[in-house]
């Protein structure tokens, strides 16, 4: 566990403020270290992170440990890899899309990069062979609050469900089964908070933190998912 600095209790937040992203990488940068869990390349699974990077590679990127790959990449970029949560994504990273949701005493901001090149239906998903390409729809969740860890796994179910709808709405079909897509077969997601303030035990669709979680997630994704087909010229 992480001390906390007095002087960020009940007014620290996190926001687009502390974002700054380019052709080459997104970046939040938080000053107090966020309990995190996460489906990322670096530091995957459970801890303690202040530093948040999602990475462009190229379609045709191929490493053969891209663990040891990426931490260089974060080492020449001049971040703490230890401090570091780092994802990669063959997305045009100017195409992000983010939003800053309230409710109440608490808030969530949500970054989404998407695209749907590599969609896939997961309920056929035995009908694809095995592709470990970088992700394609990289979903990052910040929550302005406490939550348990329930609440850490509920949100990252109820993030999920949110993008499923957003691939929807967008008729996004996986182009091996033609049914319709759930995702693309390398997605990554994270869910972060601040530890401040109200405790936050749930975070299922229909509690106050699942809302603002379905909500950001399915608005954001569904905007990434427009720039995306704008920029590869898809109806």
């Amino acid at each position: 566990m992480y001390s906390r600095n007095k002087e960020f209790q009940n007014r620290f937040i996190i926001n687009q403020h502390l974002l700054s992203h380019s052709k080459d990488q997104i970046i939040l940068q938080s000053p107090i270290p966020l309990k995190t869990i996460s489906s990322a390349v670096t530091n995957a699974g459970t801890g303690w992170y202040s530093t948040f990077v999602n990475r462009h590679v190229s379609k045709n990127y191929n490493s053969e440990d891209h663990h040891e790959e990426m931490k260089r990449f974060l080492e020449q970029m001049g971040a703490k890899v230890e401090d570091t949560v780092g994802m990669m994504t063959a997305v045009q990273l100017e195409d992000v899309c983010w939003g800053f949701y309230e409710e109440g005493s608490f808030s969530v901001f949500i970054v989404v990069t998407a695209g749907v090149g590599n969609a896939v239906d997961a309920s056929r998903s035995d009908r694809h062979s095995f592709d470990h390409s970088p992700g394609t729809i990289n979903i990052w969740v910040f929550i302005n609050g406490k939550v348990t860890e329930a609440a850490s796994v509920q949100g990252i179910m109820t993030a999920t469900e949110a993008k499923v709808k957003a691939l929807e709405a967008h008729n996004v079909k996986d182009p091996i089964t033609g049914s319709g897509a759930t995702g693309t077969s390398t997605d990554s997601v994270l869910i972060a908070s601040t530890e401040e303030g109200v405790l936050l035990e749930y975070a299922g669709t229909i509690t106050p933190l699942g809302k603002r979680i379905s909500k950001g997630v399915y608005e954001c994704t569904i905007q990434a998912i427009s720039k995306y087909k704008k920029r590869v010229g898809v109806s």
